[in-house]
């Protein structure tokens, strides 16, 4: 039997509403995907809305991300860092300027580099599973 907290809204089975950090996790926020790799953007996208999120854009490439950062409305965002030997760096910077909380999610790159880069950031390796990034990206 499904538990709902509004119309369109359901709960994540197992999620604990007596945890203020899963009650954080109900409320529907719009999520950025950077990814140059289709089919794990794709991959994302769908477990993003499987959390209960919506998919606000995903972009390909720095320049995409650039403009979708400074053009849309967004609570959040999933990066990778190479996206085709360009990083996203740029794009985390424009992030943090605008308090707009962020993870990495690569498969390349130097895990404390990243972190000496954004002390604030996580940095998770692929494979992560999407849940543990939204809840480490709203926590």
């Amino acid at each position: 039997m499904e538990q709902r907290i509004e119309a369109d809204r359901k709960v994540p089975s197992g999620l604990d509403l007596s945890d203020s950090e899963s009650v954080a996790l109900v409320s529907k926020k719009r999520i950025l995907v950077v990814e140059d790799e289709a089919l794990i953007a794709l991959q994302l996208e769908m477990d993003i809305e499987d959390n209960g999120h919506d998919v606000a854009g995903t972009c390909m490439s720095l320049t995409e991300s650039l403009k979708f950062i400074e053009n849309e409305d967004i609570d959040g965002a999933i990066l990778d860092v190479d996206l085709r030997g360009v990083d996203v760096f740029p794009a985390a910077e424009k992030l943090q300027e605008k308090h707009i909380p962020f993870v990495f999610h690569t498969g390349h790159g130097d895990k404390s580099q990243i972190e000496d880069l954004f002390p604030r950031s996580t940095v998770f390796k692929k494979p992560t599973s999407t849940e543990i990034m939204l809840q480490k990206l709203f926590a």
